[in-house]
């Protein structure tokens, strides 16, 4: 069989599923990408066994059907140094892959047998779904950040998606931060439902999602897919249930400050310079109108200490966090401003935008560190 395609399609495929592809599990094939043509569509498949990645490609002809594995990363780089013009690609018996272009060479890929490569898993859907893909890629980044790495807590290494009637919510915390994005979604009109996406999925499907499409999520007991034009990933679902964390949110923070976030996020970054390379302690000191922020280095010493004008209302206060906690939170930020509710230097603030975007809600938690 052999089949025509430009460079820069076939380029956009393989960026989609070099995701999944795994040379760390003791299976040889799960190097490769499973290329299948049926008729006049190409379909290119990555599997690590967790995370699976299908993406069709636009052909300009084709001949024969049939399928062959190809070695991910050797198939990517030739194509990555080839000019965008029409390609063939041809597989001849048994599974010899050949690469060409008008006025290049002849490149000879490592091939192998379709039979060797994992089945596709089955995703049997419970609950269906549909998100303008902007939406999505929206509430993952608002989120991903706070995800835990610590394997140990395995259900905290995911976001959590929670779909209610008329809303859905992202949730993520690492036990020292916590972010929940939820959106309006009147179309929504299903049961209950919460289960645990693991991040490499959601920043493949980062990566891999445009602007101007509806994802469809399909979820099962044990798996998610998502799927949009060009593309479906299938993940398998974080087992374990989530942590309340509603019951950790502050329900009133009384002290709220106003933070101008090109200032303060230019004086955070000078000040957490001279931090501790270990705990990253920097100091607030708040009072009526302004913030005075310090920072001090006990292991090599040096310290930084600057003010700025804020609008504060509340009880003055010494606090402590981890600026880069701090730092990472406040750039999810998308307005000018954000608020600040505090309690005191024990409890944890609440970080909101000033001005919530229309149908959603979005908020922060950020823990205290002890002063030291």
């Amino acid at each position: 069989m052999k089949f025509s395609f430009t460079q820069s399609a076939i380029s956009r495929g393989l960026q989609r599923v070099i995701g999944a592809v795994s040379s760390k599990v003791p299976m040889p094939s799960l190097s490769n990408v499973h290329l299948k043509l049926d008729g006049q569509m190409l379909s290119m498949t990555s599997t690590d066994l967790e995370l699976t990645i299908t993406a069709t490609v636009d052909l300009i002809d084709s001949e024969g059907q049939g399928g062959a594995l190809v070695h991910a990363k050797r198939f990517q780089e030739i194509v990555n140094a080839l000019p965008d013009i029409p390609l063939e690609m041809e597989i001849q018996e048994p599974f010899k892959v050949f690469l060409r272009g008008e006025g290049l060479g002849i490149y000879q890929l490592p091939g192998g047998d379709p039979i060797d490569f994992p089945d596709l898993p089955k995703v049997d859907p419970k609950v269906s779904i549909k998100i303008p893909c902007e939406t999505l890629k929206r509430m993952i980044s608002k989120t991903i950040f706070a995800v835990s790495k610590d394997e140990m807590r395995p259900v905290l290494t995911g976001i959590l998606l929670q779909i209610r009637p008329g809303e859905l919510r992202f949730v993520s915390t690492d036990g020292h931060r916590l972010s929940k994005i939820s959106r309006e979604d009147g179309s929504q009109n299903i049961d209950a439902r919460d289960d645990i996406i693991p991040m490499k999925a959601l920043n493949v499907l980062l990566k891999n999602l445009g602007d101007d499409e509806d994802v469809e999520i399909n979820l099962s007991e044990t798996r998610a897919s998502f799927t949009s034009p060009g593309q479906r990933l299938i993940t398998r679902l974080i087992d374990g249930h989530y942590p309340k964390y509603e019951s950790v949110i502050p329900k009133d923070n009384p002290n709220k400050l106003i933070l101008r976030l090109s200032d303060f996020m230019s004086t955070l970054r000078r000040v957490s310079i001279f931090s501790s390379s270990i705990s990253h302690q920097i100091k607030l000191s708040i009072d009526s109108n302004k913030v005075k922020i310090e920072a001090e280095d006990p292991e090599y010493g040096g310290r930084a200490q600057e003010e700025l004008a804020v609008d504060y209302e509340g009880d003055p206060l010494d606090i402590a966090y981890n600026a880069v906690y701090l730092s990472e939170s406040l750039r999810q930020i998308d307005t000018d401003e954000a608020v600040v509710s505090l309690l005191n230097a024990n409890d944890a603030a609440i970080i909101k935008p000033i001005i919530q975007k229309e149908g959603e809600d979005f908020l922060m938690l950020l823990m205290p560190i002890r002063l030291r």
